[in-house]
């Protein structure tokens, strides 16, 4: 490069130098009084982490904690994400109606005439710059007051909804829905009460009950459960702790719901105490661990926790993929045969079954909903004929090849033995399972390939 480029170059450099020395700041200066001139506050309300009120001696602060919000120290609590929200909106939109510069006070006027000088309300954000915010008396017109900010002298005239909304009592911004869990980040629960135990885990299959017995629960059926309690309001905060919880019922509780939630090192309890009434509705006394208070919930809460294990069960009879399967053994009273896949066609023996009755014999299975189930034991054995089956449906599958949960050749993936028919019904029991289910008799109709 010429000397004459570098000298350039160097000039340039200098002069950039100056302007961000120079000019730059008062340039911002300048942006933001134009700014102010219409707003007193300028925030990112996502780039705010704490919220600090104080009256006098008395005040709150709000904190950012994950997704949610916290209030403390007086009450230690979970904070309403909706108050909290239209705390920030309102601080955002607290709009300049006239302004009083603080060279203006030199004229016989000063903050005292404000109420400003030694203000006893004060407004902070913490983050983003941080701002406090120091609140006066009123001013002429309906809800008008006097602010400053806590960097400036000046005085402006707002709107008093903000201060409306910050200086009233903290237990206001507790949030009042029990928690802000949702179904999907329970991995397994259980209720407990005095009709017994009912334990659920989420598995790759979806929902599982595993006591008082084992079956596949109704996905939808424990999602709804779940959203119903998770869901519950607040009506009142009786208590922020107690060392005496046997004055509420919750020593030893009526009905408890323990949660297993993701990420979550500790099982959450909710604990229903003694009732209670509640502005003249039903409530129950009740405890949630996750915040340790005790609340006013609605009976609902108790109403909810004394349902019946079939009342989340899966009751459709059968699981059951057709694409896994590779042939059915049926028996039905002597006659006994195979149908078999044949890539795209099934066959039995030498006769060809059409596809669609084998599709339709299944998706029936699948569909068909238990209406009562029966403990398996000798004596129901013989009531329902299953101690002499009258016949016998067995889905097997091939497998060519070794794996390392299974060896190759056959297996059943599932078998329906049959049992009597009586009054429209049949009594089937699917695999070796501890139950018998009541079933439409219909559902064992039109079994594909029947020999003649």
């Amino acid at each position: 490069m010429s000397r004459l480029g570098t000298l350039l170059l160097l000039l340039l450099a200098i002069a950039a130098g100056l302007f961000l020395w120079l000019v730059e700041p008062h340039w911002k200066s300048t942006r933001e009084v134009v700014a102010t001139r219409d707003y007193v506050l300028h925030f990112d309300p996502s780039a705010i982490r704490g919220i600090r009120v104080a009256a006098g001696d008395d005040g709150f602060e709000l904190s950012r904690r994950g997704d949610g919000w916290s209030i403390g120290p007086k009450p230690k609590d979970v904070a309403s994400p909706r108050m909290v929200g239209a705390l920030l909106e309102a601080a955002a939109n607290l709009r300049v109606f006239d302004v009083i510069r603080s060279d203006e006070l030199r004229n016989g006027r000063d903050l005292n005439d404000f109420g400003l000088a030694k203000p006893r309300s004060q407004f902070d954000l913490v983050g983003d710059g941080d701002a406090a915010l120091y609140f006066g008396k009123e001013a002429a017109g309906d809800g008008r007051i006097y602010v400053r900010k806590a960097d400036s002298n000046d005085v402006f005239v707002v709107s008093d909804d903000l201060q409306r909304l910050a200086f009233r009592n903290a237990q206001e911004f507790r949030d009042r829905r029990l928690t802000n869990l949702t179904p999907d980040r329970i991995d397994k629960f259980a209720i407990k009460r005095g009709l017994g135990e009912i334990a659920l885990e989420r598995g790759g299959q979806g929902w599982q009950i595993v006591r008082p017995f084992r079956a596949r629960a109704d996905d939808a059926a424990v999602d709804r459960l779940l959203q119903e309690l998770l869901g519950l309001e607040i009506l009142d905060f009786v208590a922020d702790e107690s060392d005496d919880l046997s004055a509420y019922g919750l020593g030893e509780p009526r009905a408890e719901l323990i949660l297993d939630v993701e990420d979550e090192a500790r099982p959450i309890a909710l604990r229903i105490g003694a009732d209670a009434d509640h502005a003249g509705t039903k409530a129950v006394l009740a405890q949630f661990t996750a915040r340790d208070s005790i609340y006013h919930l609605p009976a609902k809460a108790w109403t909810l926790l004394q349902l019946n294990p079939d009342d989340l069960r899966d009751r459709h009879l059968l699981e059951l993929n057709l694409d896994t399967v590779d042939a059915l053994r049926l028996r039905d009273g002597a006659k006994a045969w195979t149908v078999q896949r044949d890539g795209e066609k099934w066959n039995s023996g030498d006769r060809a079954v059409p596809a669609r009755s084998v599709e339709g014999f299944v998706k029936n299975l699948t569909r068909v909903l238990v209406s009562q189930y029966l403990p398996f034991t000798a004596g129901n054995a013989v009531k329902t004929g299953l101690d002499k089956p009258a016949g016998e449906i067995a889905f097997d599958a091939w497998l060519s090849e070794n794996t390392p949960e299974m060896t190759a050749g056959h297996r059943a993936v599932a078998t329906l033995t049959i049992g009597a028919r009586e009054g429209g019904n049949a009594y089937v029991r699917v695999n070796e399972s501890p139950e018998i289910c009541v079933i439409p008799a219909a559902a064992l109709d039109a079994l594909p390939g029947s020999p003649r």
